[in-house]
């Protein structure tokens, strides 16, 4: 994942995630007062060094009429900027034109190709799926087969291959289209995949983090990684979860004008204005711990709430000590909140997974920035 420059941007990023930053509208989001949705994909991302990743799956069946289209994808992608980071996947389209039938095909595509689908073959549903990307000497070798028909593709290409890939995708998507709105999703059938690997290696659940979809009428999240396989069901918000999005939606917004502040500082930043903002952002994170622990939670999130409430009083330790004294450098002082931004991070998956809750990778990695097989 890139690292976010600012020293408070990291913490606010670690401490304060509510939700992910995509920008279409509805679903249970908005329902719990956030003013954003979760985005336009449902599944998983793993996070770590990536050279190879597979999946198995069926071709999802779509009923219904009218426009719609869908997509079921295994991809790769690394760092850089929004839309221009390196990225490959290869999967399946389900789509239906506004006048006639469905259509499903094989796909694939990549940045190079702007995230266009190039089609591969015609596959059927409830067809037999599957897919592999495998990096290896500055090439990536795309593979997929319908099992069940026979129809394959396999092929090599040296698009993309220079990068150091850090995440793995298994994703159910509704496509944006040219002007980055989402697309009308289709009534599908169950959509699940297994058999799922990264390297080689079924992947560890404690790495991966899961992502929702909102749609007009809902949201879809998949459910809990059993064993190599998951399926994507409708998201249910808890009212525990809605009370957690609540409590760090708040926080997100003052973390950000704190970060706003934070961001102008240099080398000359008088003391006095640094002790200022600390001051502002411990009181914003004694805030943020009231908030935490005033609240019912499950059994199931007692535990990493209350580490997460003990993590961030040392962040206040660390505000609380820079409002009272100036620090020694600014460069110091940053690098501080930069070593304590991992753990944080770590904690706030577990809380999230442990209120049933999509789980953002980073504060500045979206669900919206990650996107595209159109």
């Amino acid at each position: 994942m890139r690292v976010v420059g600012r020293w408070l941007g990291v913490v606010a990023a670690a401490v304060a995630i509510g939700l992910s930053a995509a920008s279409c509208g509805g679903g249970s989001a908005q329902r719990a007062g956030a003013l954003t949705s979760f985005g336009h994909m449902a599944g998983y991302v793993w996070v770590g060094n990536v050279t190879a990743v597979t999946a198995h799956w069926s071709v999802p069946r779509m009923a219904g009429a009218g426009e719609a289209h869908a997509s079921t994808w295994i991809g790769a992608q690394a760092p850089g900027p929004p839309r221009h980071s390196p990225f490959i996947q290869v999967g399946v389209l389900e789509d239906r034109a506004a006048e006639g039938g469905p259509s499903y095909a094989a796909f694939w595509t990549d940045t190079m190709r702007g995230f266009h689908p190039r089609i591969l073959f015609p596959v059927r549903p409830g067809d037999a799926v599957a897919s592999a990307l495998t990096l290896r000497d500055g090439r990536w070798r795309i593979f997929i087969v319908d099992t069940t028909s026979g129809m394959s593709s396999s092929f090599d290409t040296s698009e993309e291959g220079g990068a150091d890939f850090n995440l793995a995708e298994w994703l159910q998507e509704n496509p944006t289209d040219t002007k980055g709105k989402t697309t009308r999703y289709p009534e599908l059938s169950t959509v699940g995949m297994h058999a799922l690997t990264v390297n080689g290696q079924r992947p560890d659940y404690g790495a991966m983090f899961a992502q929702w979809m909102t749609l007009p009428h809902g949201d879809l999240a998949p459910t809990s990684l059993a064993g190599d396989a998951f399926r994507i069901t409708r998201g249910v918000l808890t009212a525990a979860a809605a009370r957690y999005l609540q409590i760090a939606h708040s926080q997100n917004v003052t973390a950000g004008r704190v970060d706003a502040e934070a961001a102008r500082f240099t080398a000359h930043t008088p003391a006095s204005e640094i002790q200022r903002v600390s001051a502002v952002a411990a009181t914003m994170q004694r805030r943020y711990i009231d908030g935490l622990q005033h609240a019912a939670w499950p059994a199931t999130a007692r535990a990493p709430i209350a580490a997460l409430a003990r993590e961030v009083r040392v962040q206040i330790g660390m505000f609380v000590a820079a409002a009272q004294h100036a620090p020694a450098s600014l460069a110091a002082w940053r690098q501080q909140f930069v070593a304590l931004s991992p753990t944080l991070l770590k904690l706030v998956h577990q809380v999230r997974r442990a209120l049933r809750l999509p789980e953002p990778l980073t504060g500045e990695l979206s669900a919206s920035e990650r996107r595209r097989a159109r």
